[in-house]
This record gives structure tokens, sequence and C-alpha cells, in this order.
């Protein structure tokens, strides 16, 4: 809130002019002297500008996404493009291949190269002081997986259509599986939507993408990021090992290295509790302090490490997303 100016004293009289020629006292002005009090910006209107971000960042990235393009220079296109839109990064962006389901964000000197008949997921995180907008689309380079991205995408639209407050998350996973189904592939049974809030990616409830037997219910005012992936594979994901993004876990651990020091004190300034990707930390701290550092941040469980997910050898993932509120009457999708 801002604080008003004190009043002045009265001024003393002085001789009479000519009110046509005189300009205003600026202390005799209520609007100059008084400062109005600044509207603060709702968590509604955050989740609504970090959509718009995400939404033009995603239709900006989307042409560039093409057999020959390092999945690196997308990256690092789509992240600059969020700064200079006014967005801080809400998760490094990941582009992931084929079997390939989450988490791939390319590490610093990352060589992967878009082929012809890969499928590309893209997924994109932008915030406004903490509030998230997560939207992801895929391409397929391959004729014949035209249909699963098309099921991605239709059981996501689909699943948005039901949306109210008082849904419950186990009618949209039912929905979705049975879509996906539909068009003769799986859907991705331990990867799911997810509640947001400020600072937080992975809230408390879930949007699953199959049927279960007990759900959560959707309330007005909650925000969300619904994601339906299909895969021609087993449908359901394991660890790769491998890992390019880390969230800080808050902790009274004692730090041992200078390193590790600097790793939480640049985290802690640049995104508080939200992922980041290792390939930022390499531009700002020396490549052997980043490794003895995150090597003793994530054995002290001060990181939390997130593998690259993926099915099986060889099968292929879709995925489509958007980030939407819940309202009175329905739900606004803040990236669409």
């Amino acid at each position: 809130m801002a604080k008003r100016k004190e009043a002045k004293d009265k001024p003393k009289e002085t001789p009479e002019k000519d009110p046509e020629t005189e300009k205003p006292s600026e202390e005799t002005v209520e609007e100059v002297t008084e400062e109005k009090e600044e509207e603060e910006e709702s968590p509604e209107e955050k989740y609504r500008r970090a959509g718009k971000i995400a939404s033009q960042v995603r239709e900006e990235i989307l042409p560039q996404v093409k057999v020959g393009a390092l999945a690196l220079d997308i990256c690092e296109t789509a992240e600059a493009r969020i700064i200079e839109l006014g967005g801080g990064i809400g998760f490094p962006t990941n582009v992931s291949l084929n079997e390939v389901a989450a988490h791939y964000s390319s590490p610093a000197e990352d060589a992967t190269v878009i082929q012809d008949g890969d499928i590309v997921k893209v997924d994109i995180g932008v915030h406004i002081d903490g509030y998230i907008a997560d939207t992801a689309f895929t391409v397929s380079f391959d004729p014949e997986l035209d249909t699963l991205v098309e099921a991605s995408r239709e059981a996501l639209n689909t699943a948005l259509l039901l949306i109210r407050p008082k849904t419950n998350s186990k009618d949209l996973g039912k929905i979705i599986e049975d879509t996906i189904k539909g068009y003769g592939y799986r859907p991705i049974r331990d990867l799911s939507g997810h509640q947001l809030d400020e600072y937080i990616l992975h809230g408390a409830k879930s949007l699953p993408n199959i049927a279960v037997p007990h759900g959560s219910i959707l309330e007005e005012g909650e925000a969300y990021a619904l994601e339906t992936f299909a895969t021609t594979g087993t449908g359901s994901v394991h660890e790769t090992g491998q890992h390019y993004i880390y969230s800080l876990n808050p902790t009274r651990t004692p730090i041992r290295s200078q390193g590790a020091r600097d790793i939480v004190r640049l985290v802690a300034r640049e995104f508080k509790t939200l992922p980041f990707s290792r390939r930022y930390l390499a531009k700002h701290i020396p490549k052997l302090s980043l490794a003895l550092g995150l090597r003793e941040l994530t054995t002290k469980k001060i990181l939390r490490q997130y593998s690259v997910l993926a099915d099986t050898k060889g099968s292929r993932v879709a995925q489509t997303e958007h980030t939407f509120l819940v309202t009175k009457d329905g739900i606004e999708i803040t990236t669409k």
C-alpha cells in the first residue's frame, strides 16, 4: 500500500492574481498531492498473464520444431523468449523425443537433433510471481503416428469439456483412458496432470490419465495443468537415470563445499522452489564446482533431481497439455 503524502500547511495570504492566467499550485490539486493506491494484481490475473506468454511462446516455437533442429536450440530459444515477454521460467523447457515422455531438458552441450520419423514433445513453463502456466504439444515426423498425436489431443479436449466445480478427477481419468484406447493406444498410467499453486508446480491434487477408484474434487478458484499422454508402448514409464532438472528442497542441512553454497544461493534467488536446469547453472558456476556441488546437494537431498522418464525402447509417446482455472461456471483455459 502506498503511503499518502502529508497535507501541507495552509499558505499565507497573497495578493489576488488573474485566475485565467494563474497556473494552479500543485499543492492545491488533490490528484497530484495524494498518491493513489496501486491495485495489487490478483493470483488469477498472474495466472492469465503467465498463460498468455506461454501460449505466445508455444506458437512461436512450433515452426522451429523441424527435422534438423537441435533440441538445445529449441530449449534456449523458448526460455529466452519467456524472459523477453516479461515472464519467469516456470520449469526448464522439455524437448522429449520418441519413447521419452518427460523431463528431458537439454544439457549445456546437447547434440540431440530431430530426425525424420521422430515424434517430438515440447513442454513449456512460465510463471508470474510464482503463478504458473504449463503447456505442451507434440509434432510427428512420421505420418503413421499422426493418430497418436490426435489421440492425446482429443483426450485432453474432451476431458476439459467435463470440468466444473466439484468435478471428481477420477471421471477425467476415465474419459482420457477411454478416448486414447479408442484410437488403439494406451494412456500412460503413472503420469498425470496436477494442481498448481504459488511457486508449486505439482500441487496436492492430481488429474489421472486412467480410470481410478478414487479421485480429488476440483474447487472453484483452483488452478491445474491437465496433460494427456498416449503411447504405443506399455503405458508405463521408467527412470532412465539421466538427470537434467532439479528443484530446491528447503532444509537446514549443513552445506560443506563452496560450490554447493553457490548453487543454493543462485537457485534460491532465481527459482525458489521451482524446477531449474543444470544447463542454467552451467552458465554461472565453473564445471568442477558445479559437478561437486550437485553431488553434495543431491546426496543430502537438498536438491531433488528429476530423472528422464521413458516408455519401452522403440515405443512412441505423444503429449498435449493446457493450464486452466476452475471458475463458477466451468473453466478458463489460460494457455489456449
